[in-house]
């Protein structure tokens, strides 16, 4: 847990050392495919190798998936803390869990107790709180919390949509297919032209170093390590931890000040994150938004959803349902020898 809470707050912060030298766009590309191909290299040969094959089904949807999550999600971020603080940032990011709950009980019909829906209306009265119209980095703070919704509208998208059981494997090609989407935003966005190599100092290798392998490779794994061996309450806390250590380490090492209107929204939308948490003691909280990791990969989803589902009408169901649920298996084709039925005919037997 003490890995989790320190790299996954600490990723705001090299995120806004690198932004200062590298575009946007083009440092998630380069992130992403270093994290997803070592991570799928290292996956790939470990579970289930014959029977979870990644498919190019399976790459079409992951590739959504990451695109949702990364690029809609982490990307939006990133283009935000161009101009937007760290500390203020991580606080808009971490209503993540809120969108959450509020999308599942849009999507799959998931039932809040009244403490969940108190939290929602906190989330939202905090993200109301931080948003100043009047005041500057409006911009960056709306492209935050559209980041924040595109990350639980993407975690969300993962339980249903098809992918690899290993979960690892899934999150990895999530990062891979989302690279390629951040490259082709980076070229459209001419961002390879504004890359000024003479530029990258050792702070900002360092930060992207630190992003790959700190906040994509090792605080991830060990959070799935914790959602299999500890009690899902605990390892959600992550949601309301990593914001505050992110803003703690803003003050430190960036000399962020946060004022008076900000440490209220901030007291609030922490409160808001605590009460929805609570409220869902075994849904697991996606993993932190500047991570890369999809929580929801694996087999698992499929008994979650499927409660879910079945309140869709049957026809938009087998839109989402994974092929072959609930349907009879389908008879192998053999070959098997016919002998000939009259001894009269003189024709030999034959296959069928």
């Amino acid at each position: 847990m003490g890995t989790v809470y320190l790299l996954w707050g600490s990723t705001y912060i090299a995120m806004d050392v690198a932004l200062r030298t590298i575009p946007p766009m083009l440092l998630m590309a380069v992130r992403f495919a270093i994290a997803g191909g070592v991570l799928y290299a290292w996956a790939i040969r470990r579970g289930d190798r014959h029977q979870d094959r990644p498919t190019l089904r399976h790459w079409w949807h992951t590739t959504l998936t990451g695109g949702l999550m990364l690029v809609g999600g982490t990307g939006l971020i990133g283009l935000a803390m161009v101009t937007l603080g760290a500390g203020t940032a991580a606080l808009l990011s971490a209503t993540v869990p809120v969108w959450l709950a509020l999308f599942a009980r849009i999507a799959f019909h998931d039932r809040l107790p009244m403490m969940a829906w108190v939290g929602l209306a906190l989330g939202l009265v905090g993200v109301g709180v931080i948003v100043d119209p009047s005041g500057g980095h409006l911009g960056g703070m709306v492209l935050t919390i559209l980041g924040a919704m595109a990350w639980a509208g993407g975690s969300l998208r993962s339980r249903v949509s098809p992918a690899p059981a290993r979960p690892l494997v899934a999150a990895s090609m999530e990062m891979l297919g989302a690279s390629v989407l951040f490259l082709v935003l980076a070229v459209v966005l001419g961002e390879p032209a504004r890359l000024d190599l003479a530029a990258l100092d050792l702070a900002t290798v360092a930060s992207v170093i630190y992003l790959i392998t700190a906040g994509s490779l090792v605080a991830f794994t060990a959070y799935r390590w914790l959602l299999s061996n500890a009690a899902t309450s605990l390892v959600s806390t992550h949601a309301y931890v990593n914001p505050v250590v992110a803003v703690v380490l803003a003050w430190a090492l960036l000399g962020e000040r946060l004022e008076g209107r900000a440490l209220v929204a901030a007291a609030i939308i922490l409160v808001s994150v605590m009460l929805v948490v609570w409220a869902r003691p075994h849904e697991p909280v996606p993993a932190q938004a500047t991570s890369g990791g999809d929580v929801f990969a694996g087999t698992p989803r499929w008994r979650r959803a499927g409660r879910h589902l079945v309140r869709i009408p049957s026809r938009t169901r087998n839109l989402v349902r994974r092929p072959g649920d609930g349907r009879p298996p389908r008879r192998p084709r053999t070959q098997e020898w016919a002998p000939a039925t009259s001894h009269h005919t003189g024709r030999a037997g034959r296959w069928r």
